[in-house]
Parts: structure tokens; sequence; C-alpha cells
């Protein structure tokens, strides 16, 4: 059974250059940026081909609306929030809306999300690769070194999550990925 889920984007506000990625641009973003920016500075990632395109310390928001779903592996999604990380100015923020699914479990629902002036855009998402983490926690563990949370919403089985991107610290950033890369060695070695 799929449930219908409403996310209300009405009167969420970008301000600044605005890097949106994902795996299929609904034209979302763009809706809600649009309505409060007459200089629109918007750029869409949708994969390693657009990447040559991606400037280091410009932006001041990210967006992933349901793209984190169609990363499989924690490795690379630790890869990717990296990469985020790089490309956003200090004190940017980071906001993410995705399905809250653990390994074992499966998505089908009917998004309907609100955009500015009324609009309304309908989204079907269906998870069923049981072998895939995608849960809040997960996604939590992964942001730490990197973001501080700012605020943190999970109802329906979709979660939110705004971060404010934490000052360059190397050292700290190399720490957290040898422990990553340790857990994950001993993991696949016991």
């Amino acid at each position: 059974m799929k449930e219908e889920i409403f996310i209300n984007l009405e009167r969420e506000i970008f301000r600044g250059n605005v890097l949106d990625i994902g795996a299929r641009n609904y034209g979302i973003i763009y809706n809600v940026y649009k309505k409060y920016n007459d200089d629109i500075s918007l750029e869409y990632i949708n994969g390693e081909k657009d990447k040559e395109n991606i400037k280091d310390d410009y932006y001041d928001n990210c967006i992933l609306l349901f793209s984190f779903r169609n990363v499989y592996f924690k490795r690379t999604k630790t890869k990717l929030v990296k990469e985020i990380y790089k490309y956003m100015k200090t004190g940017g923020c980071l906001y993410i809306w995705d399905i809250d699914k653990n390994y074992g479990k499966t998505f089908n629902g009917k998004l309907k999300i609100l955009v500015p002036n009324g609009k309304l855009k309908k989204l079907s998402i269906k998870d069923i690769n049981i072998f895939k983490d995608n849960s809040k926690k997960t996604i939590l563990s992964i942001l730490k070194p990197y973001f501080k949370i700012e605020d943190l919403k999970n109802s329906d089985g979709i979660y939110y999550i705004k971060a404010k991107k934490l000052k360059n610290d190397k050292k700290l950033q190399d720490e957290e990925t040898r422990k990553e890369e340790k857990n994950e060695s001993s993991v696949s070695s016991g």
C-alpha cells in the first residue's frame, strides 16, 4: 500500500548561491528559489559529469531532495558529504529531505510537495532494496564531523535535516575518515 505524504516547501527561503544535488530535476527547488530571489544563482548537479562546474567554498546552500536514497553505500554517501562540505562556504546551510529506510525495510509512497504560489508537485518514491540503509541515523552520523544539526524532523517515513557547515578543520575530517575506514575494514574482516 502506498502512503500519501505531504511536504510544505511554500515558505522555505534559500538566499545566495544554491547547489541542488539530485538524480532527478523535479523543478521543485527552482520554484522555491525563484519565488524569493530576483537574481537566480541555482546550479544543478546530476552525477560525476557535472562536477567540473562546481566551485569550492562558493555555495551558501546545498539541497538534497530525495537524493541520498539513490546512493547505495555508506562510503559513497560519506564521500558525497565531504564533497558538499568542500563546495560550501563556512556557515552555509545543507537541507536534506529523504526517506528514513533502514536495512531490511522498503518504502513506497506518494509525495505531494507544496511550492510557492500554491503549486503542488507530485512524486512517487519506491525503494524496495532491503540491502540499502538510508536511515536518518546513518545520515546524521555521516554529517556529524562536517555539519552542526540545526533542525531535525521526522514524519511518515520522511526526514528533514537542516545543518550548518562547520569551520574547515582538516585534522578532524582526516581523523573521522580513518575511524570510518577502520570500522569498515573490521566489519568486512570479522
